[in-house]
């Protein structure tokens, strides 16, 4: 019998005996097993936005429909939006359309997003900051009514629950 199919035979053969009974007793020996820690529960932090006079934003047309992102820009700043100028984007927007935001400009994007409906709210970290852009896509339909934008403003913004922290079931022993 050659030393690897010996090897292989002493591998296989099990001859660990099993516990009967599970000791609770603490160990040195490092758990294999974790216990979740209980974390809070995920809470939704209302968070107040700011009103559509302090966002100054720009609107551009991302579709093949002609002065939409004139329409929409005049429709804008007759709800209190500070617009700064409208035109055709370079590229195309294929579906919902876009809030795009510089660094700082969270809550002021979401503002806008809440008038543009099915709108997602994009972050762009090269983008100017403090800056605000709405890109028209093509599933643009219209915008928010002002009741319809203010209970969009008005809804709670769920926040990340907390990641579950893990901890050995036994801690390790001093030394």
């Amino acid at each position: 019998m050659g030393l690897g199919v010996a090897a292989a035979w002493y591998l296989r053969r099990d001859t660990t005996v099993l516990p009967t009974q599970v000791s609770t007793a603490p160990s040195c020996a490092p758990s294999a097993t974790a216990t979740p820690t209980a974390s809070p529960p995920a809470t939704r932090n209302p968070v107040v936005l700011p009103p559509p006079s302090a966002v100054t934003l720009s609107v551009l047309n991302g579709t093949n429909r002609n002065l939409l992102a004139k329409r929409v820009a005049d429709a804008l700043a007759a709800q209190g939006f500070h617009v700064t100028g409208q035109g055709n984007s370079r590229t195309g927007v294929t579906g919902p359309s876009q809030v795009v935001y510089g660094p700082g400009a969270s809550l002021l994007a979401r503002t806008a997003s809440s008038w543009v409906l099915g709108s997602t709210v994009v972050p762009s970290p090269h983008a100017q900051r403090g800056s605000v852009q709405v890109v028209l896509g093509s599933s643009f339909t219209r915008l928010a009514t002002p009741a319809e934008a203010a209970a969009a403003r008005r809804g709670a913004v769920p926040t990340a629950a907390a990641s579950p922290v893990t901890t050995p079931a036994v801690l390790p022993c001093r030394s």
